[in-house]
């Protein structure tokens, strides 16, 4: 029983290794395998072969098949042959007579003609089995080329590939190496190279696939490969296209094969430029802190993507905003520049403020100068003179002696009356006074006191008091008495009341007005 088995295996290999062998024999005897072997000829004279090919002539002495220099003859009886015949299979043997070498004809048979002979052949072929399919394109293939049969040619082609597709689907688990040997098959097998670009471009983004799992992943190599099979990969386009680039990404190997060679080209830039994305991005720093170095990576690598160049110079901005505070003066000059350069009036003020604010939390309680400083960048940087002149006046308040706390004031409109800072409004009023603007023009008028009427006339030539009705009277002269120039009266009812001007005669004068400059009198 067990010697039947045995037998019976081995009888089916050795039938499955003539099936294999059909075509190969046919290729072994055709007449294109005859003629490259012509430097052997003298060394077969005699030797009985079996020859088949294509006839191009034939009459009632002999034949000469296409492509082959002898002719043949019949040397036994003549076979009846009509213009329909295309293909013969003969037997016979090299002779050299008259110093030629011919071939002698024992045995003719006429064939299926090359098509027909295709045609059975690919009826009894597996369709799953890609080796029987390269055999039999092997074999249309050599065959169109001996006899330039273009027909012939494209049928060794529709072999291969389906040679080629039966290969693919015997691939369990894909795996990029698998494919990127199939793909040298289609270009060994001269077939459209759509088929290769998709197999190579399968192949490029299973490689992908692995490496974004791989937390440390060196992309160089795959973007050499990439580059290595879609050279144009790394030519930036025009311009972003970004429909066209997130369909292909969410489903790369259907929208691949769909796509013609142009879009492909377009297609495998964008799978370059998100391999290329993905590598800068993995220098990113938390927070975007160095976000305007990834996006100038990214205008250099991947200038299409514009938007993703403001949205990282974006995070870096976000990034100091929100951290101000630890950031030297220059830096948040350059920064709240940056959001104006970008129309962002409101941020780049507020980045100003809040570095104020945050240094203004920091100041020592006793801290005058510190203070000043403050208020200096409040009034340059934010034009804040409210806050500015509340952050002097306490300034003023822990060194009174600061001079640059006291001018800063006045370029503020402040005014200091008897140790006291007046504000501008309190100033307004203190200028509108009637009676000091008199003083300020050198001129005396009703309800001046005394001191007030020394600080424009000076002290008079002479002074009289009386009584009358209660109320005390002084009369101040100015001149000689001879020839008094300007007399002024000042009264007061009760002791407790200050004497002051109620009447003057030739008050006009001719003292020069104080000069503006001068302090104010109470």
């Amino acid at each position: 029983m067990k010697k039947s088995e045995t037998y019976l295996r081995c009888l089916i290999l050795l039938l499955a290794v003539l099936g294999l062998q059909t075509v190969s024999r046919a290729a072994d005897r055709s007449i294109q395998n005859f003629v490259s072997q012509r430097e052997k000829w003298d060394k077969l004279i005699g030797v009985p072969q079996t020859l088949e090919g294509r006839i191009s002539t034939f009459n009632s002495l002999s034949l000469r098949f296409r492509n082959c220099p002898i002719p043949f003859y019949y040397a036994g009886k003549t076979p009846k042959l009509d213009n329909s015949v295309q293909n013969v299979e003969i037997t016979g043997q090299l002779a050299r007579e008259n110093g030629r070498i011919l071939f002698k004809i024992t045995g003719l048979k006429k064939m299926p003609d090359d098509m027909e002979y295709f045609v059975t052949e690919e009826s009894k072929i597996d369709l799953t089995d890609p080796r029987e399919w390269y055999s039999l394109g092997d074999w249309a293939s050599n065959r169109a080329e001996f006899y330039n049969d273009d027909e012939l040619k494209k049928k060794a082609q529709d072999a291969y590939r389906k040679g080629v597709k039966a290969e693919y689907n015997q691939l369990i688990v894909k795996q990029p190496e698998a494919l990127f040997k199939l793909a040298d098959r289609v270009h060994e097998y001269k077939l459209n190279p759509q088929l290769s670009r998709e197999l190579q471009h399968e192949a490029l983004v299973l490689e992908w696939k692995e490496l974004q799992k791989q937390p440390k992943a060196d992309e160089k190599p795959l973007l050499s490969q990439i580059l290595k099979f879609f050279p144009t990969a790394k030519t930036p386009q025009d311009k972003d296209n970004p429909q066209e680039r997130e369909q292909y990404l969410k489903n790369q190997l259907e929208i691949f094969q769909q796509s013609d060679e142009a879009k492909q080209n377009r297609l495998m830039r964008w799978f370059y430029a998100e391999i290329v994305l993905d590598r800068i991005l993995k220098n990113l720093a938390k927070g975007g802190s160095n976000g305007f170095e990834i996006a100038a990576a990214i205008a250099k690598e991947i200038p299409e993507r514009t938007e993703l160049v403001q949205q990282y110079q974006n995070m870096q901005l976000d990034f100091d905003f929100n951290r101000v505070a630890e950031l030297p003066r220059q830096y948040v000059l350059d920064l709240s520049q940056e959001f104006q350069r970008r129309g962002k009036k409101d941020k780049a003020k507020q980045t100003l403020v809040n570095w104020i604010e945050s240094r203004r939390k920091k100041l020592d309680p006793n801290d005058a100068d510190g203070r000043v400083r403050l208020a200096r960048d409040l009034i340059e940087l934010t034009d804040d003179k409210q806050a500015a002149a509340k952050v002097l006046l306490r300034a003023w308040e822990l060194n009174p002696k600061s001079a640059e706390a006291s001018l800063l004031l006045a370029r503020l409109g402040f005014m200091l009356q008897k140790d006291q800072w007046l504000n501008p409004e309190e100033v307004k009023e203190f200028r509108d006074d009637p009676i000091r603007k008199a003083i300020r023009n050198g001129t005396v008028v009703a309800g001046m006191n005394r001191d007030q009427v020394k600080k424009v006339l000076g002290a008079p030539t002479q002074i009289g008091r009386s009584i009358s009705g209660g109320k005390i009277n002084e009369l101040w002269i100015y001149g000689e008495t001879s020839s008094q120039s300007l007399v002024i009266q000042l009264a007061r009812k009760r002791r407790s009341d200050e004497l002051t001007v109620v009447r003057i005669r030739n008050a006009q004068i001719s003292a020069a007005p104080l000069p503006e400059a001068a302090d104010p009198v109470e």
